[in-house]
């Protein structure tokens, strides 16, 4: 029970790490705050914590959306009187476009989920943390936080963006009670990763894929007490892909 009586925020909580995490926090004994566009996949995994009798709430809305994200931590604070964490997970792939081949509207699109939604929600939920002294946000890299080729142009930009994002977060509101790092996994058997071939793994030390669950371990981790010196920090859980490269 190391998230036991937190409020949890969980963006991007309706697949693959975002919903392992959601289930992982209330394992935990967080109160979760599922959110994404998916209302049939939110309601669904809300059921299967509350099954469970563990306390969680959908809020439907769209992460790039500042209205809607402002919404999203009001519910949260109106339901479970405050937040303590926030995890952004949403994110989208590129499909390895080029510079030359990713459209701008394409690119502008990734750079709302992967760059400017965190920013958002983040935006949002710190005053509620400056007024209560403490706080923790936990922002969503890749292993294209390292290194080029996981993805293309706009994907790599976005994920090494979220870095430096998370570092300065860190450095900006370390001194007030907040703490803010940043997991960077690698190949994760999630949606996004459907259809791209094995033959990737034979480049992972591990020889296989992440477990959506394996990285949740790590967010819980993070959002707990027992993470209280780490700022500004990016934690790798790739398999030891980025080693070898």
């Amino acid at each position: 029970m190391k998230l036991k009586d937190k409020v949890a925020v969980v963006f991007g909580g309706t697949s693959g790490i975002g919903e392992a995490t959601a289930k992982a926090y209330a394992e935990e004994g967080a109160k979760v705050v599922v959110t994404g566009r998916d209302e049939e996949d939110g309601n669904r995994i809300v059921n299967e914590i509350t099954e469970k009798n563990m306390e969680a709430i959908f809020v439907r809305a769209d992460a790039t959306d500042a209205t809607e994200v402002k919404q999203v931590i009001d519910k949260g604070i109106e339901t479970y009187d405050h937040i303590d964490i926030l995890y952004n997970g949403a994110g989208i792939h590129d499909k390895y476009k080029t510079a030359v081949e990713v459209e701008e509207d394409e690119y502008d699109k990734l750079m709302a989920v992967n760059v400017k939604a965190p920013y958002l929600a983040s935006r949002a939920v710190i005053p509620h943390f400056l007024e209560r002294g403490s706080g923790t946000i936990i922002n969503v890299g890749s292993q294209a936080t390292h290194v080029a080729g996981p993805g293309g142009s706009a994907y790599i930009t976005s994920k090494h963006a979220i870095e430096g994002f998370t570092k300065q977060l860190a450095y900006d509101f370390g001194e007030k009670g907040i703490k803010a790092n940043l997991i960077a996994p690698g190949f994760i058997d999630t949606p996004m990763t459907e259809g791209i071939e094995d033959e990737r793994l034979k480049d992972i030390p591990a020889q296989r894929a992440g477990k959506p669950e394996e990285v949740a371990a790590l967010a819980v981790f993070l959002a707990s007490d027992d993470s209280s010196y780490m700022h500004g920090s990016t934690v790798t859980m790739d398999g030891g892909w980025v080693t070898g490269r």
